[in-house]
């Protein structure tokens, strides 16, 4: 056996140690919270805090515990792959192969897992499920005006409003119920599988596709590929919660990867349709637009360029929306979505103190949220002249907006650092692999903030009930201003004091 089989046989039988152990944890996950015997026969639905009422509360310690040997698991599998020599493609092709299976596998346990730590799954069947049965476009109707469907009342707070999302994720979303499956238990299973299949998809643009800079950053393809399918947080959130965040990174990945190779109205239809399944996605579409300008070659090249790109826009957004309803009922989702949507952000968590400290006064309380949105457009245009003067990449300059938005935005969800993905996966050094690598635990963990810390020990707490604080122990204040600094402070903070212990590390190569 010669020395290149025996250092492929060791990698590969290390990574499986530790994507055995991931599988493992997953497993356990699925034995306690198994999606099909979890469906309610009333027709409820529960969180985890709530599932673990029936004298399982100790399984709290213990889902931590797992999380925290998943993402050491992660960076260990990240560290192997890094280490090996460059320039060896035969054998970083089949370890690709290996951490995609590993990846799958995971996957496809997940896939049977009641969606523990957020329920949006659940709206999308209901959604999909009134369009098929009652002809209600999510994008227009409103499941509360179905009371006679049995899962109507699933929508919960959202009953009263239209989808916020787009009309791709709509009509894909309703392929399944065309074959059937409108009950909630294969529903789901169905949402999950295309998210799986967007997860997939997006693993083999990045693992076989992507131009890394090796010259800059020394980052192969299957370190990239390793950083994506193998992160706890997509995981979970895609897979095991079965979110739509998962199709919009897939087209954003192929638009990149089509840019990166040269084929601009490709990769504008490709962005276009991630906006069309999130409106999140729009927020990459303007720097693409410059990014394309700047690599024209005149004037006349950027004029037909820039119209070609506007019209792709334009006409594609037009027949798919007009799928889904008539003008302009069906953008109303999306536009509650952008200006509606409160929780969880700095600036929420200032809406919330000023609140306490001046409940008279609610003039006051949009003002966070407007000085934060004037910062994140002032930053957004820094970018763009950034990108246009060359002094930045598109990844780079795409990272930086997102990131900026999961900071300065008016809301936030443990899922939201998946958006990061596409841009650090392409680019991978020590800053963008940090900052999503961190982001992506802190996220993970608040669910502890969320439900467990609140209902558990601090709601009936004697020292905050009958203390200095007694005025203000209430949930939204107190669960706020703990999970805030916790989700927000350490991928922030973090990366600079990285920076200021081995600068020379962090820019020029991936640390670990």
């Amino acid at each position: 056996m010669t020395s290149t089989n025996m250092s492929f046989m060791s990698v590969r039988n290390r990574l499986l140690r530790w994507g055995i152990l991931m599988i493992a944890v997953y497993s356990l996950y699925l034995f306690f919270f198994p999606l099909l015997s979890n469906i309610d026969p009333d027709n409820r639905v529960f969180d985890i805090e709530i599932l673990l009422r029936d004298g399982r509360k100790w399984f709290a310690a213990l889902y931590v515990l797992g999380l925290g040997i998943l993402f050491f698991a992660y960076s260990r599998m990240l560290t192997i792959v890094h280490a090996l020599p460059k320039g060896k493609p035969d054998t970083e092709k089949l370890l690709s192969m290996w951490v995609l299976g590993i990846g799958i596998t995971c996957a496809l346990v997940l896939i049977r897992l009641y969606p523990i730590t957020a329920l949006d799954v659940v709206l999308y069947v209901v959604r999909a499920r009134l369009w098929l049965l009652y002809g209600g476009s999510p994008m227009t109707a409103l499941p509360a005006n179905y009371p006679q469907d049995p899962f109507s009342g699933l929508a919960g707070e959202f009953s009263n409003q239209p989808s916020p999302y787009g009309p791709v994720w709509e009509l894909t979303a309703q392929l399944p119920m065309q074959f059937g499956l409108t009950d909630l238990g294969n529903g789901i299973i169905a949402m999950k599988i295309i998210s799986l299949l967007a997860y997939v998809g997006m693993a083999i643009l990045i693992g076989w596709y992507s131009q890394q800079d090796t010259q800059k950053y020394n980052v192969s393809r299957l370190t990239a590929l390793t950083f994506f399918a193998l992160n706890p947080l997509v995981l979970m959130q895609a897979i095991g919660n079965g979110h739509n965040d998962m199709l919009m990174l897939f087209f954003m990945t192929l638009g990149l990867i089509l840019w990166q190779r040269d084929k601009w109205m490709q990769a504008t239809l490709a962005l276009t349709l991630a906006a069309l399944v999130k409106v999140t996605g729009l927020i990459l579409l303007p720097l693409f637009g410059v990014a394309v300008l700047i690599a024209a070659l005149d004037w006349r090249a950027r004029l037909t360029r820039g119209l070609g790109m506007v019209a792709i826009f334009i006409v594609t957004s037009l027949i798919l929306y007009r799928l889904t309803g008539p003008f302009p009922e069906v953008f109303a989702g999306a536009r509650q979505a952008v200006l509606g949507r409160l929780g969880y952000t700095p600036a929420y968590a200032i809406r919330v103190l000023l609140r306490a400290i001046f409940p008279d006064n609610t003039e006051l309380l949009p003002l966070p949220a407007n000085l934060f949105n004037i910062l994140f457009v002032l930053y957004y245009g820094y970018l763009a002249i950034k990108l246009a003067q060359r002094k930045m990449t598109l990844l780079e300059a795409a990272f930086m907006a997102f990131l900026v938005q999961l900071i300065l935005g008016s809301t936030f969800r443990i899922w939201y650092p998946m958006w990061l993905i596409p841009f650090a996966a392409l680019n991978l050094n020590s800053g963008t692999y940090w900052r999503t690598f961190l982001f992506s635990i802190t996220a993970e963990l608040s669910i502890l903030s969320y439900y467990i810390l609140w209902r558990w020990y601090l709601r009936d707490l004697d020292w905050g009930l009958n203390g200095p604080l007694k005025a203000y122990w209430d949930y939204w204040l107190i669960m706020t201003w703990l999970t805030v600094p916790w989700t927000f402070g350490i991928p922030i903070l973090a990366p600079f004091l990285q920076r200021r212990r081995d600068r020379q590390a962090f820019d020029n190569t991936l640390v670990l």
